[in-house]
């Protein structure tokens, strides 16, 4: 789906009227090219888009100082429809898309144990690197308050719910080296020789 249209409608349902510049400013501050996989550079084009469809309409220009005079777009009915429709599509999709490593684990994974091993050791550390970071963002945005469940709920939640994320695949990895390590060992390991046996069952 569209998660670049979904951003563009989004914002101005909740903020209201906004020329591209701020909303391509609201996309920065969000990050959302790191982690909702939009290209920020195409929120111009794609609110032209929009407007070619209907879904936003041309509300006002207004200049600030000597910059070039911007375009403030609000959004239509028909662009709120439209909201409503990719927010079901978003809320509903349960697989994100293709995953890599899955592809890796099933198809590819089995010629090279050790290089598997190691690119996994290496994923694994990443993910901690990863997890770190999301530390050091939480005490930032609680300290400034938008990742207090009393001042923005939502952004909190979607917060915590990357950290639940991260930790989860995390406790794959742990999990994910115990069965690698399993099915790296003989079927009878650990069993007493057949001769130990005999001598058991003697005495």
């Amino acid at each position: 789906m569209n998660l670049t249209r979904l951003v563009i409608l989004g914002l101005l349902a909740e903020r209201g009227p906004r020329h591209g510049h701020q909303l391509r400013r609201d996309a920065e501050l969000a990050e959302a090219d790191r982690w909702a996989g939009i290209a920020v550079r195409s929120l111009h084009r794609e609110l032209r888009g929009l407007e070619s469809e209907g879904l936003v309409e041309a509300v006002r220009t207004e200049r600030v100082g000597r910059r070039p005079e911007r375009t403030v777009y609000g959004l239509t009915d028909e662009g709120r429809r439209e909201l409503s429709v990719l927010r079901q599509q978003a809320v509903s999709q349960l697989d994100a898309g293709p995953d890599p490593l899955s592809v890796v684990l099933v198809f590819a994974g089995t010629d090279d144990p050790t290089e598997l091993a190691a690119l996994l050791a290496r994923r694994q550390q990443a993910l901690r690197g990863r997890a770190a970071e999301l530390a050091v963002e939480r005490a930032e945005g609680e300290a400034k308050g938008y990742l207090l469940p009393s001042v923005s709920p939502l952004q909190a939640a979607s917060f915590r719910r990357a950290e639940i994320r991260i930790a989860a695949e995390l406790a794959w990895h742990e999990e994910c080296a115990g069965l690698l390590g399993a099915a790296s060992r003989p079927a009878d390991a650990g069993a007493p020789a057949t001769g130990a046996r005999d001598t058991a069952d003697r005495a």
